[in-house]
Parts: C-alpha cells; structure tokens; sequence
C-alpha cells in the first residue's frame, strides 16, 4: 500500500513540476521557439513527425552578465537527429560566442528525425554554459528537454510542418521563474521518497 502512495506522490511531483522549455535565472534568460512560436515556462512542444520532417528550434538566450556563452543540442544518442542548418553540423558539438552584459544571442536550428527511434520518442535537450572571462571559471550551466518528438514509421514527402501538439498553449507572456535544476531536484526527491516508503 504505502509503495502505491509512493509512485502516486512521485506521479504528482513530476505533473506539478514538469521540465521548463523556457528558463530564466539570475544570471540569463532562455526563450525557445519551435518552428517560431514560442513556448514559455513549463510548456514543451511535443510534435508527431514523420522521419526526414523538419522542424526548427531557435534559442533566444540573454545573458546578464558579461561571459563565453556555449550551447549545444544534444539526445539520448547523437545520431538520433540530423542538423540540417545551425551554428553546430551534429548533435552533440558545442558553439560558443563571447556575450557582453544583457545581449541577446539568438542560436537557431534546422533539424529532421531520422530512422534511429521511427515507430517512438525522444527527445532533443538543449545545454548551455556560461564561463567568466576573467577567472575562466563557470558561472552557471543548464540543461532542459527543448522538444519531445514522436516519430514515426513514416518517410516525409512534402515541403508544410505538421502541427505539435503541447502540454500547455503558447503565448506571449514572460517566462515561469523555475530552472531546469529545481525540476531536477523534485524528481530526485520524488525518487527517494519512493524507494523510502517502499522498504517500509
């Protein structure tokens, strides 16, 4: 019984907390765009496509602080995508620029699911690392789940972008306050919560 209450709070935990497409910080604001609409806060696009559909994730990172900005996009494998135009060629490969004090840089990809996971999901997370200049020491550094892609069994023959589907509506409004790290925390602490109740 008290194993079922568990995975039920843990459940909760992870609805109430779900990983953020969008984050913001004391030290940068991150908003994501999927084929150029914004997904704000915990909203995360979930799109169903067909294998060589492409799709675009642009990254509008603003830091406020002066710093070496790196990001890459990165799956479970990193062959599960192919990049087909951006600032890296793979997944996996960083990119990084020298960002002064409350610039704005803009980091765009276009990218296509190929045969790796047709027939499931995956999906396509988004890192960055700011470095001080002067102390070459990190500033802070993050990580989130930018799209999760169904794909399927299917080829893509046509030029349109299928609709995604999300787990909240996009808008306009200002991005949720909450960090991919606190997220993190809550499934950790979820997890031993589970494990805790379970060997009573």
């Amino acid at each position: 019984m008290n194993y079922k209450l568990g995975i039920a709070c843990a459940i909760c935990l992870l609805i109430l907390f779900p990983v953020p497409a969008s984050s913001t910080s004391s030290n940068l604001k991150i908003d994501v765009y999927y084929n150029d609409q914004l997904y704000p806060g915990a909203s995360t696009p979930k799109p169903l496509l067909k294998i060589g559909e492409p799709f675009t994730l642009k990254f509008e990172v603003t830091c406020y602080k002066r710093n070496e900005l790196s990001v890459k996009l990165w799956s479970i494998g990193n062959n599960d995508f192919d990049i087909l135009e951006g600032p890296t060629s793979k997944l996996g490969s960083y990119t990084d620029k020298i960002i002064e004090e409350n610039e704005t840089w803009v980091a765009e990809w276009t990218v296509v699911p190929n045969e790796e996971w047709a027939g499931g999901s995956a999906p396509i997370n988004f890192y960055y690392q700011m470095m001080d200049l002067e102390r070459r020491r990190m500033i802070t550094s993050g990580e989130f789940t930018a799209a999760y892609v169904t794909i399927s069994d299917e080829y893509y023959d046509g030029p349109e972008i299928v609709e995604v589907s999300t787990s909240g509506a996009p808008s306009n409004e200002t991005s949720s306050q909450t960090t991919p790290a606190f997220n993190a925390l809550l499934a950790l602490l979820a997890l031993i919560l589970v494990v805790a109740l379970r060997k009573k």
